[in-house]
């Protein structure tokens, strides 16, 4: 994206370029002619009357462009916006103000922000609005079209996706007819479950083939690499995870930085001020709450503001429900056994379950465990039908769980996650195939060998401590 510093003021250009726009393109206005002076920067310069549409028309054509406008007379600056909303009414404009003298002024693409805000985080947030804005646009262009889009999720999928394609739903003034939300595996957690229901959000299960019945497919925190080959190249790709390769797509927003991807479908909506009813603030703010771990696990300022904002907006009572379904007397067994078998090895907490009813019962094993003293990573197991389920989770300061699986298990099924951490479905023909057997002791060997070579923390000796 190109900016457009548009000003008489010196130093307005230097404090917003140096301050906000350090890595970015910058094109500063300096003046009505050349004085023969070589420009001093920030930027590239460009010259004539700013109340000239002609002034606008020849810098940077056909490229993406926001204009920062002030002038220390008000009426200088609604003659720029004029020139400017004639020439390029394609560029984004923000304008400054000092008393809301500039309240008339308003235009397609257009923001303000008052000089008491300049020195503060008001600008920096404004400006990235404004980027924020020009990737909604540049979804909509890819979608907007369309007969209908497949707002797709990957197979059993968590909070933060469900409410990610209920909110690129929204941005894109659609209803479940024309974007319903899709995946390949269905809902098992009983939170997940809940939260379907209580917030009445329909999720329809797939198979590949029903692809076909749709002319736009956007992946909502998912990539490609993690469906198998089943959607090489979607039109839209939004998600927090780290960026994989080998995959095309029309538009992808990528932000690994962030720790959930409901932050960025919240950001698109309040860009596009787009409304955020009840429900789906209520269904953002669990997305973000359950990938961070209530904000105590890789969280950006970006996922704390998100929260914020949601917060007021949120039904609690239903947000309480969602938050602890029933658990089954079963289910509690099952963790009163594991508990007794869990291994701390060299800083891993590792336990198998064996066979379980229920999949959710693996990840919150594992959660439990990295509470464990000593534990700075922890992994459960447990055969669900004809797969091996590994839930990995770490302090999440050291290697990446998501690289970790991946280094593993990428090899003989569908591994992934994040910083913090990671889940394995390994198909047990395919760990029988390459490990010789699924019996729980083969599988504890295999499991606590590799995450210690994995995670760098090769034992010494085969000495380990049950707790």
């Amino acid at each position: 994206m190109i900016y457009l510093l548009v000003s008489d003021d010196s130093l307005f250009h230097r404090m917003v370029s140096e301050t906000f726009l350090q890595e970015e393109e910058v094109w500063s206005w300096a003046g009505r002619k050349k004085n023969g002076e070589a420009w001093p920067g920030p930027g590239a310069a460009f010259y004539g009357d700013p109340g000239d549409p002609e002034t606008f028309r020849g810098v940077v054509p056909g490229r993406d462009v926001v204009a920062v406008v002030c002038f220390k007379d008000p009426q200088r600056t609604a003659q720029a916006v004029d020139a400017l909303s004639s020439s390029r009414p394609e560029v984004k404009v923000l304008v400054t103000t000092t008393n809301g003298e500039l309240d008339h002024l308003v235009r397609e693409n257009l923001r303000k922000v008052s000089w008491a805000d300049m020195v503060g985080d008001r600008l920096e947030a404004e400006i990235a609005r404004l980027r924020t804005l020009e990737r909604v646009q540049a979804v909509r262009d890819v979608l907007g079209a369309a007969e209908n889009v497949a707002l797709v999720l990957q197979p059993d999928p968590d909070p933060d996706g469900i409410a990610s394609a209920l909110a690129l739903r929204q941005v894109l003034r659609r209803n479940r007819a024309t974007a319903p939300i899709v995946t390949f595996g269905g809902v098992t957690r009983p939170e997940n479950v809940a939260m379907l229901s209580l917030l009445e959000i329909d999720l329809e299960v797939i198979r590949p083939a029903d692809l076909l019945r749709f002319e736009r497919v956007a992946l909502l925190d998912v990539q490609p690499n993690v469906l198998k080959g089943v959607i090489e190249s979607p039109d839209v790709v939004i998600d927090h995870h780290p960026e994989q390769k080998g995959y095309s797509a029309r538009f992808r927003d990528i932000r690994s930085s962030y720790g959930a991807t409901s932050t960025i479908l919240t950001e698109y909506c309040l860009a596009a001020e787009v409304v955020i009813p009840q429900r789906l603030a209520t269904a953002l703010l669990y997305g973000i709450k359950s990938d961070t771990l209530f904000l105590d696990r890789e969280t950006s300022k970006a996922d704390i503001l998100a929260f914020s904002y949601l917060y007021p907006h949120v039904n609690t009572n239903l947000l309480r429900r969602i938050e602890k379904p029933e658990l089954p007397r079963s289910a509690l067994r099952a963790f009163g056994r594991a508990l007794r078998e869990v291994d701390l090895t060299h800083g891993l907490a590792y336990v198998h379950l064996g066979t379980v009813e229920r999949e959710d019962v693996i990840p919150q094993l594992a959660e439990l465990s990295l509470q464990l003293e000593g534990a700075e990573w922890s992994a459960a197991s447990g055969l669900v039908g004809d797969n091996l389920v590994v839930s990995v989770r770490n302090a999440g300061y050291q290697k990446a769980a998501g690289t970790v699986v991946k280094a593993l298990f990428g090899d003989v099924g569908s591994a992934g996650g994040h910083q913090a951490m990671a889940k394995a479905v390994i198909p047990l023909k395919a760990f029988r195939k390459k490990y010789g057997s699924t019996r729980s002791g083969r599988i504890k060997a295999v499991m606590i060998k590799g995450f210690l070579e994995e995670i760098e923390c090769v034992p010494t000796s085969s000495a380990s401590s049950r707790r």
